[in-house]
């Protein structure tokens, strides 16, 4: 069994949870898209905007299996969410750290769009050279 897998709570309820969530902590904007393929959360953070797209279920044994699928995976990122934002208001982490694969770029990409696939290829990432003291 996975985390909320026997979950109730329809996926609007969810996306308000984290809506709210989100403001609660400091976010400035959100909104909420959809297309036959994924469902997706942009909020506004500071100067940074993000962005989680959470692929949708379109296979299951039957129309009730896939809604609670999907329902699932609502509740799934409401927890990855609620404990970046714990991890970040406990001085674990930054902001920045824990949500560093989401955020957008200038292109509309996040940085994990950017960086993944290079990661996953085997390839090495080249970072610019530390700076040294005067």
């Amino acid at each position: 069994m996975g985390f909320a897998d026997k979950t109730k709570v329809p996926e609007m309820k969810t996306r308000t949870e984290i809506e709210l969530l989100l403001r609660k902590n400091g976010a400035t904007g959100f909104g909420y898209s959809w297309d036959d393929k994924r469902d997706q959360i942009l909020f506004q953070w500071r100067t940074h905007r993000l962005k989680f797209e959470l692929p949708m279920v379109t296979k299951a044994k039957n129309k009730t299996h896939l809604e609670q699928l999907n329902r699932q995976r609502w509740r799934a990122l409401l927890l990855v969410i609620r404990a970046k934002l714990e991890a970040v208001s406990s001085g674990i982490s930054i902001f920045e750290e824990e949500f560093l694969a989401h955020i957008v770029t200038n292109d509309g990409q996040t940085v994990g769009e950017h960086l993944v696939p290079r990661l996953q290829s085997g390839g090495r990432l080249a970072l610019p050279p530390a700076e040294t003291a005067p």
